[in-house]
């Protein structure tokens, strides 16, 4: 289920009783509404699309190179654009610069650390002291 905020109290309530009427759910009535307003402006959409590949071209790249800039360059950030490696700075604005001049439409900024895992552990009964 995803809110929506700001949405219009009357407006629906109109949507709802009409779509009782038609006898679907509400979320399909939204649904349909979506999909046309997204269709009416296919560029937009395309651009998106176009956005979407380069992030995971981006998403790749980090991911191919991860352990070797984890080896390297731990604590420092890696910038991506365009689907390669732009560099590695010690600080988050130095890359966001390096994305932003790189004209690219997605940039993606990676935190070279490990991440920590939680682990859960058990302990026995005799292990605690009553």
């Amino acid at each position: 289920m995803v809110p929506v905020r700001g949405l219009d109290e009357e407006l629906y309530r109109r949507v709802k009783a009409v779509a009782a009427l038609r006898g679907v759910r509400v979320g399909d009535v939204f649904e349909e509404a979506l999909r046309l307003w997204l269709s009416i402006k296919p560029e937009v959409l395309r651009e998106l699309e176009d956005v979407e590949r380069e992030a995971e071209l981006n998403r790749r790249a980090f991911e191919g190179a991860r352990e070797r800039l984890l080896a390297e360059h731990k604590g420092r950030y890696a910038a991506f654009a365009g689907g390669r490696l732009l560099g590695v700075f010690d600080s988050l604005e130095e890359a966001a610069g390096a994305v932003e001049t790189s004209g690219a439409r997605h940039g993606a900024i990676e935190r070279l650390i490990r991440e920590v895992k939680e682990r859960k552990m058990e302990l026995g009964w005799s292990l605690v002291e009553l």
